[in-house]
């Protein structure tokens, strides 16, 4: 049985643990970062989103693959991907429950995304 990843945000004054499959997206909000998990929660910690990149990077080692960052200000957990609309600038993670989260992105972000994912799909 795979051990459990946690990812641990902690600054001088607040902490967030979560573990990885929790984690649906990270958004960047100047120089703090607005964690959303399953269930609509959403934690504002004091880290720039290129911090909280690398932490990513550090912990979650069997799943940092599942995470990538999408333009300057977003990071995405790939298992929540739903749908794509590159005309609109919409992305769409949606969780088990069926709860929808919307993100906006840049055109060329969402179809470097677009081409990750179907890459990754097509090798199957």
């Amino acid at each position: 049985m795979q051990e459990q990843e946690y990812l641990m945000i902690s600054t001088s004054t607040e902490m967030v643990r979560l573990r990885e499959e929790n984690v649906v997206c990270i958004t960047s909000d100047g120089n703090y970062s607005k964690i959303c998990a399953i269930g609509g929660r959403s934690f504002l910690v004091a880290s720039q989103l290129g911090q909280v990149e690398q932490m990513i990077a550090a912990q979650l080692h069997s799943s940092y693959g599942f995470f990538v960052r999408i333009g300057r200000g977003l990071i995405i957990n790939m298992r929540y991907l739903c749908y794509i609309n590159i005309t609109k600038q919409q992305l769409l993670l949606m969780d088990a429950s069926g709860r929808q989260y919307e993100q906006k992105a840049s055109r060329e972000a969402l179809i470097q995304l677009k081409g990750i994912t179907e890459k990754g799909t097509s090798n199957g």
